[in-house]
């Protein structure tokens, strides 16, 4: 077969569908070599596989690089099936089988929660996208869930398959964790929050959740420690100063790949009370470090959790609530942390490219 991807995500490993187009085209390469890979790009991307062909396509606009630049670039070589990986940017068939993942259906259930610019593409493009697909690829059995509810698909072309965490998160060594300490001038204990500071990550709900610990004097020397880069919409870190919590959280920016590992295995709890989510992979990534998890009861994270963390309503008080249980608890640690390890040990970016290869098999066919 001659397959192509959509891989202009793959150099942002910022974005979750960076991170996930990434690691499925490293996975799929490796499971099917004798295949012919041909990744689509707007832009050079390193570190990609040895074994594919690339096509960059320079256009500035991402839309018109989807309906008009690719579509050019595909007649003249054509290809046996299309993966696109962002749900509702995918181009014309022209003869060729189709194949989308879809990630979420946010701008559709809490639109606010997206710039207009997204929500306006999801509304437009994402129902016409899916009825080009040969199959639908949902990342969870809630975003599958709502996609046959929302839209008139057979429900046999939709298909679950599982994100996983790198390889590269798991319990780090004490060395490991001091270097990440020096390196970002940590001291004492800490809770971790990771994911872009935007309103849908729901970072507001922690930073009230430590000032009203720290009102009752139950938060004690613990730092709240927030990796992440800017995403859109109002900045945190002015409500964390109204709150009065200079002294208690450290903004770190992004992080690189290499530190976040250990920086999630150091942490006492990682909170992520997220407002929806249609997988939810940093969860996933704090208990494969062997982190104990607070995360919401929203979304894909109940199921993909499943029973290995504990799930709050994402509201101030009942954060605050988990974290003083949690922080007070540590049998409570250590059974989150072993439950967390064994749950993010049943997903594997392997038997995701399996799962994708057969979904490739039952478009051709």
């Amino acid at each position: 077969m001659r397959i192509g991807i959509d891989a202009r995500l793959s150099g942002e490993p910022r974005s979750g569908i960076g991170r996930y187009t990434r690691a499925l085209i490293e996975a799929l390469v490796r499971q099917a070599p004798d295949q012919e890979w041909m990744l689509y790009l707007d832009r050079p991307t390193a570190g990609l596989p040895d074994r594919v062909g690339t096509r960059c396509l320079p256009w500035p606009h991402r839309l018109v690089w989807t309906f008009w630049v690719l579509p050019r670039a595909l007649r003249r070589e054509p290809l046996d099936l299309f993966h696109g990986v962002t749900g509702f940017e995918l181009p014309p068939g022209g003869g060729r089988r189709l194949v989308t993942t879809v990630h979420d259906l946010i701008a559709m259930r809490l639109p606010g929660l997206v710039p207009w610019r997204h929500r306006w593409a999801v509304r437009c493009l994402l129902g016409a996208a899916l009825r080009r697909a040969s199959r639908v690829i949902a990342v969870s059995e809630a975003t599958r869930a709502e996609l046959l509810a929302r839209y008139r698909l057979a429900p046999d072309a939709v298909r679950v398959v599982y994100e996983a965490a790198s390889p590269a998160f798991h319990p780090s060594s004490a060395a490991a964790r001091a270097a990440v300490r020096a390196r970002h001038g940590l001291r004492g204990p800490y809770v971790l929050f990771v994911g872009l500071l935007e309103p849908k990550k729901n970072l507001t709900a922690v930073l009230e959740a430590v000032a009203h610990l720290r009102q009752e004097g139950a938060w004690g020397e613990t730092m709240l420690v927030v990796a992440g880069a800017s995403g859109w919409g109002p900045d945190p870190r002015p409500r964390a100063v109204a709150l009065g919590l200079e002294a208690v959280v450290r903004f770190l920016g992004p992080v690189a790949d290499a530190d976040l590992p250990a920086l999630y295995a150091e942490a006492r709890a990682f909170v992520f009370p997220s407002l929806w989510e249609g997988f939810g992979l940093p969860v996933l990534e704090a208990m494969a470090a062997g982190t104990p998890v607070i995360a919401a009861r929203r979304g894909a994270l109940p199921e993909i959790t499943a029973g290995a963390a504990l799930l709050v309503e994402p509201a101030a008080r009942p954060v605050a609530e988990a974290l003083a249980t949690l922080l007070a608890d540590r049998g409570l640690q250590l059974r989150l942390r072993a439950a967390g390890l064994a749950r993010a040990a049943t997903f594997s970016w392997d038997r995701a490219a399996t799962e994708t290869l057969a979904v490739y098999r039952e478009a051709l066919e």
